[in-house]
């Protein structure tokens, strides 16, 4: 052959090698954007997708170019690695990297933050969850380790057959998370995806054997989430055991954290003036199930420092500014408890925003867990004539205040109109609404409503309580909302935390303490030129609001000022007797001693962590056994050296029976080993063999039963002597008596 002719024929080979490389990694990058669709079912939208794609793709193709021009499968799985961290460091860090691209320890600590985000995001969302950018992160993050993994499977270890792996565990995301969350079809086409990856980086396999493999993966699609075990998502099993979780929406936790065998530390607060009602969420949508945050409205992009003047709040209602020093101890979630109604707030840590309805506090990339801040809020002081004279014209756009859900029963429409329909104003209505649950036959209960099975707070669940006459704050604070809004009051629900227990007291400033035991909800009630009021339906839970009587000093009590609003009654300590407090129990201050910490991250991510520990079980017990063994030939065992090289032998696929003779299976390994190999294994049999049959026996030296391992290992290629290590057949075999 000519030097042209080897030359051209070189070049066809290099064309058809780089052909193959990158057809490998395209259908390896396809398999993998195919089985990452499946966590839609667990994701909103499908943004979240694009990043993982192009970190996917970024993996793939750094191993690619590289083994184009390097034939080292190993290196190229490296620079596949390097391609992943540097797509990572370009999209979520590119401001902490050197030329935006080369990682530095900046780059370490954002990467740190985004995956404590992420964590707590999922932590507290509800399913399908937003995909925040810590989410992403923690997806894209999750891409490269399986797109890394596929790249060694197909090109350093050239077993196509073992991207199933890492393939099935993205399909399986959504049924560790619930199983009913599968999806049959993400199933069916990942096994196609699946089986062009077989083609293509097997070319000795056919399309007549693709069929069976589809067959195959269409009836695992179906059984496979069906038998593997449930896990609810976050928000539906409360805040965990030792964290507070708010959610998306806390009214869902509600009654899970009010029913806490040991109360949990919330937040601590101090303040000059007394303790304060803090508010978590404002709920104004009223639907068959429960009552929710409008997700129509935007929040307000403006800063936390600044807030506007409270919805309805006119200059001539008295009010008192104050200011609380708040710091969260055991609150996990994307909501702030603040008082009503906050001004500004300073020392947040993350970005922060206000909702201009509700003034509520949220963040999408931050956690209120660990938070110390202080916050200036105005607290508004009605009159009593001034919410009598307040008008019934309400500002357009609150009629949805007033929407009620054509399931409602018909019971609290009537009850509403019998007990406040009378009344001559929307005021004294409201008063004659919280009297007749306060003061009423009411009973409170965080039991009842669950054994009657009317727990929650929908229109499905008030006709049983107003029937009952018992139940908790929910369905107090939902009940007189609902009845408010039937008497064309505007009404929302709000959830948060009753002022707390008093634990300082100086001269400047008061500490409260605030636990599970103070979590509540309450409706507010909207009168114009006034604005939003609380009030307190619950039985024995909370502090009704005090209103002046007159905005006028009457001249006749001159020990009394009535231009000042009476105030507001602030428990210094739980009671005995009221109704689901529990001063029996010792207020968890650590949390660890009594209840674990509630887990971080989502029980799918432990998945991924301990499947790699799951499948090396086998060989950390081969591993303990061998140890075990060797041990006893030092101690004079020579029993125990033989049975070692038996086993050893049967792990790396030696044609050797368990159950024939020293001698047999000696016959049988010298079949296979080289002279050497066989020098050391008949030295050793004799060994065996005058320990077993001579009066004077001979001591085994563990370098003989090593030298005969080692024999036997050097025999075999890598691969049988990789699968022998990492899954030994003699693994879990009946163990000898000494090992």
């Amino acid at each position: 052959m000519s030097t042209t002719e080897a030359a051209r024929v070189a070049s066809v080979a290099r064309h058809d090698r780089r052909v193959r490389l990158w057809s490998i990694a395209g259908v390896l990058a396809l398999a993998t954007g195919v089985a990452a669709s499946s966590l839609g079912a667990v994701l909103t939208e499908g943004a979240w997708w694009f990043p993982l794609m192009a970190v996917v793709v970024a993996v793939l193709a750094s191993g690619a170019v590289f083994r184009s021009v390097n034939s080292r499968a190993w290196l190229g799985s490296v620079v596949a690695a390097a391609g992943g961290l540097v797509s990572l460091v370009l999209m979520f860090a590119p401001q902490t990297a050197i030329l935006g691209i080369i990682p530095t320890a900046d780059t370490v600590s954002r990467f740190g933050q985004l995956v404590t985000q992420g964590q707590a995001s999922i932590a507290v969302q509800s399913f399908p969850a937003d995909a925040f950018v810590g989410i992403v992160f923690l997806i894209c993050l999750g891409a490269a380790a399986v797109a890394v993994a596929m790249d060694v499977t197909a090109f350093v270890l050239q077993k196509s057959a073992l991207t199933a792996i890492p393939l099935t565990i993205l399909l399986l995301v959504p049924s560790f998370v619930r199983t009913e969350l599968h999806d049959a079809f993400v199933f069916a086409a990942t096994a196609i995806a699946y089986v062009a990856v077989l083609l293509v980086a097997s070319p000795q396999k056919s399309t007549r054997s693709a069929w069976p493999l589809i067959s195959a993966a269409l009836v695992l699609s179906l059984i496979v989430p069906v038998v593997l075990p449930s896990v609810e998502p976050a928000e539906q099993l409360g805040s965990g055991q030792g964290l507070i979780s708010t959610g998306v929406n806390p009214i869902i936790n509600l009654s899970t954290d009010l029913r806490r065998g040991v109360p949990l530390r919330a937040l601590t607060y101090a303040s000059e003036s007394g303790g304060e009602y803090l508010r978590v969420a404002a709920l104004d949508v009223f639907s068959e199930d429960t009552w929710e945050p409008s997700q129509n409205e935007p929040t307000a992009a403006g800063s936390v420092t600044e807030f506007p003047i409270a919805p309805g709040l006119s200059d001539e209602v008295p009010r008192e500014e104050k200011v609380l020093q708040v710091e969260i101890d055991r609150i996990r979630g994307k909501l702030l408890p603040v008082p009503y109604a906050t001004a500004n707030i300073s020392g947040l840590e993350g970005d922060w925003s206000w909702e201009p309805d509700g003034l509520t506090v949220s963040t999408d990339d931050s956690n209120s867990r660990g938070q110390n801040y202080e916050v200036a809020f105005v607290s508004p002081a009605p009159s009593v004539e001034q919410l009598e004279a307040a008008p019934t014209t309400l500002p357009d756009g609150f009629e949805r205040y007033l929407e009620l859900p054509e399931t409602l029963p018909s019971i609290v429409t009537e009850t509403a109109h019998a007990v406040a329909g009378g009344e001559t104003t929307r005021f004294d209505q409201a008063l004659a609404l919280q009297s007749f649950f306060a003061d009423g036959d009411f009973t409170y209960s965080e039991d009842a409503p669950v054994a009657e099975e009317y727990d929650g707070s929908g229109a499905g669940v008030l006709g049983e309580f107003l029937a009952a006459k018992s139940g908790y704050c929910v369905h107090f604070a939902s009940a007189m909302a609902a009845m408010a809004r039937s008497l064309e009051i505007p009404s929302r629900v709000v959830v948060g935390f009753t002022p707390g227990e008093r634990i300082a007291d100086d001269s400047d400033e008061r500490r409260f303490l605030v636990s599970t035991d103070n979590l509540h909800a309450w409706p507010e009630l909207y009168f114009p030129t006034i604005g939003w009021i609380r009030f307190e339906p619950t039985v024995s839970v909370g502090s009704a609001p005090r209103f002046a009587q007159s905005v006028e000093d009457d001249p006749s009590t001159p020990d009394v000022d009535e231009s000042q609003p009476e105030p507001v009654a602030t428990p210094t300590s739980t009671s005995p007797e009221t109704p689901g407090a529990r001063p029996d129990l010792p207020l968890d201050e650590d949390s660890s001693a009594a209840t674990p910490n509630g887990v971080e991250i989502s029980p799918w991510w432990w998945l991924v962590l301990a499947l790699p520990v799951l499948l090396l079980i086998p060989a950390l017990v081969r591993v303990t056994r061998r140890a075990l063994r060797l041990a006893a030939v030092r101690q004079g065992e020579t029993g125990a050296a033989w049975r070692e090289v038996r086993d050893t032998a049967i792990d790396l696929g030696y044609p050797v029976s368990a159950t024939a003779t020293p001698r047999q299976q000696f016959e049988h390994l010298t079949e296979h080993l080289g002279d050497s190999g066989t020098s050391a294994l008949s030295s050793l049999l004799g060994q065996v063999e005058a320990s077993a049959f001579s009066t004077r026996p001979e001591t085994v030296r563990v370098g003989a039963v090593t030298n005969v391992l080692a024999a036997l290992r050097a025999s075999l290629g890598w691969r049988e002597r990789l699968r022998a290590a990492l899954a030994p057949r003699t693994a879990f075999s009946p163990r000898d008596r000494r090992g």
